[in-house]
């Protein structure tokens, strides 16, 4: 794999734990801001979004490790 093309994907995984925890904050702020609570659904948008977030770093990430172990297995 190229190494521009490794780079566009960590880009792409920085972008998506960006998104993820913003929209977790925002989306938590709104509930809160509508059902008239203090800061519970910003505190679960938080936690939730980290969640995805890293949920989803792990699943991006993976095929990276696994093509660097199949490179290594060759030499």
């Amino acid at each position: 794999m190229p190494s521009w093309a490794i780079a566009l994907r960590l880009v792409g995984v920085g972008w998506f734990l960006a998104a993820s925890v913003i929209i977790g904050i925002v989306s938590g702020f709104f509930l809160d801001e509508w059902l008239g609570t203090k800061v519970i659904f910003t505190l679960l948008g938080v936690l939730l979004g980290l969640i995805v977030a890293f949920y989803g770093l792990y699943q991006m990430v993976k095929p990276l490790m696994d093509f660097n172990d199949k490179e290594s297995d060759k030499e």
